[in-house]
């Protein structure tokens, strides 16, 4: 115990911080209804707040009057780890997952900003990062992958309503 104080104490004084135990605190920026329109494909995110360990998001994506795909995530807490589990449906219900939902770790955040990676390869996908704007619109990037190879989905949510 002395040990971990006395190297916590010399961190400090070289100006390193601890590392910061993950918490769905990270994800308040997110709370709330969000909407994005990018020439005419329109996406819909409403995120909870956290309650029992866990945030529920919420995302639907519609196009000339049509569904095209709708996703549910539960973002839970996992002693000092954040862990997201997400599955993507077709407008008739069918997932896009056969295997069970996806899986990602919080793998940093800081305020404003939460960047999750896949634990699994061979997910299609592989990272996504929230950043909150000084405008308090919220810039999504995603790193996906399908049998055409790599690419990166952008868009930026503004509050709903």
């Amino acid at each position: 115990m002395k040990l971990a104080s006395a190297l916590l104490a010399f961190a400090i004084g070289l100006g390193v911080s601890p590392a910061h135990a993950q918490s769905l605190a990270d994800l308040a920026f997110l709370e709330g209804s969000w909407t994005s329109n990018r020439s005419g494909f329109v996406i819909e995110e409403n995120w909870t707040s956290a309650e029992a360990g866990v945030v529920i998001g919420m995302s639907r994506g519609t196009q000339d009057a049509a569904v095209r795909f709708l996703r549910f995530a539960v973002v839970e807490q996992k002693g000092d780890a954040v862990v997201m589990r997400f599955k993507r449906y077709h407008s008739d219900y069918r997932t896009w997952e056969t295997n069970g939902p996806s899986v990602m770790r919080l793998a940093s955040a800081e305020p404003g900003q939460a960047v999750f990676e896949a634990t699994d390869s061979s997910s299609d996908v592989q990272r996504i990062v929230y950043r909150a704007r000084a405008d308090g619109t919220i810039d999504v990037t995603a790193n996906r992958a399908d049998e055409k190879g790599p690419y990166l989905v952008e868009f930026s949510l503004s509050k709903a309503g």
